[in-house]
């Protein structure tokens, strides 16, 4: 599983901000919800075959990770229910399934999804942190294109 985070790690430091939008993150009191989305084409081959995901230019990849703050010196990992859907701009939308991966101490959540070339997708996730039982709304939109 280290071989995950350390592909995700590598794929990020390789790819230019315009690649992917630079990571983004939305803060929650002491939560903060990170999200990066790219074409699963970008994964490395044994990263995707470790964990069953299909590398394609038409799909997409949607990596998750909550962390909280306040546990310790520097945010830690912590467990969440994911629920989401993503909808292009004429108002189609489906429902996505998240995989939980979890590390020593990194925990992700990714899932999968068909799109169209230039398409932009919003996406409405709602995050429930172990422990708490208020959901947080995270909404974000992003353009996906085909990789190489």
């Amino acid at each position: 599983m280290r071989l995950f985070i350390t592909s995700v790690l590598l794929l990020l430091s390789s790819l230019s901000l315009a690649d992917i939008q630079g990571e983004q993150k939305q803060v929650f009191g002491d939560y903060e919800v990170h999200f990066m989305g790219l074409t699963s084409s970008e994964l490395d081959k044994d990263v995707a075959k470790l964990y069953g995901i299909t590398r394609s230019r038409n799909i997409g990849f949607l990596n998750i990770s909550v962390l909280k703050k306040g546990e310790s010196a520097l945010p830690v990992a912590w467990n969440a229910k994911i629920e989401g859907t993503m909808s292009n701009l004429i108002g189609q939308s489906q429902a996505l399934s998240f995989t939980r991966v979890q590390e020593t101490s990194a925990l992700y959540f990714y899932s999968t999804f068909d799109f169209y070339d230039q398409d932009m997708y919003r996406f409405h996730l709602k995050v429930t942190p172990d422990g708490m039982s208020r959901a947080y709304d995270v909404k974000f939109s992003q353009r996906f294109y085909r990789g190489e």
